[in-house]
């Protein structure tokens, strides 16, 4: 089973800081209007990975679900629905991989190391998907972390 995933484009560069303004204060930007113009969303998600010494995932920090847990501290999400990936700490590149190492990262960028938000697609189906994140520079025995995604209506 895959995930469908769309992309908001490599043209569009939202940054952290700005989007947790525009999410908790209702202020958009013309970056974030053109994605919820495009995606027919306003809901993101934003997902840290943490980072050991060694430049080496170690674990995620999903941001708060109520309705919606995984064992594996993973991420739950309505189709539809975006997610952003950022590192901790800040500047640690990262790639995370759908459907293992198969198709293009989704590549971190920017002086924080973060990517641009991913939607997932309104017709994906409802499951448990395994994405992989990769520590770009990692010097340890583990450059990755399987985390999981939970997609459900």
């Amino acid at each position: 089973m895959k995930i469908k995933l769309s992309r908001t484009g490599p043209g569009l560069p939202v940054f952290v800081g700005i989007l947790a303004t525009m999410i908790t204060s209702g202020c958009a930007s013309p970056d974030t209007s053109r994605l919820v113009a495009r995606t027919k969303t306003t809901a993101f998600y934003t997902v840290t990975i943490n980072f050991d010494g060694n430049g080496c995932p170690t674990s995620i920090t999903p941001p708060a679900q109520p309705s919606c847990t995984l064992p594996t501290g993973g991420l739950c999400v309505n189709p539809g629905k975006a997610v952003q990936w950022v590192s901790k700490p800040a500047g640690t590149s990262f790639e995370v991989y759908f459907d293992p190492f198969v198709g293009r990262p989704y590549v971190s960028h920017g002086p924080d190391e973060k990517t641009s938000p991913v939607v997932v697609r309104v017709d994906s189906l409802a499951g448990d998907y395994k994405y992989s994140v990769v520590g770009v520079a990692c010097s340890g025995a583990d450059p990755v972390l399987d985390p999981a995604l939970r997609v459900e209506f």
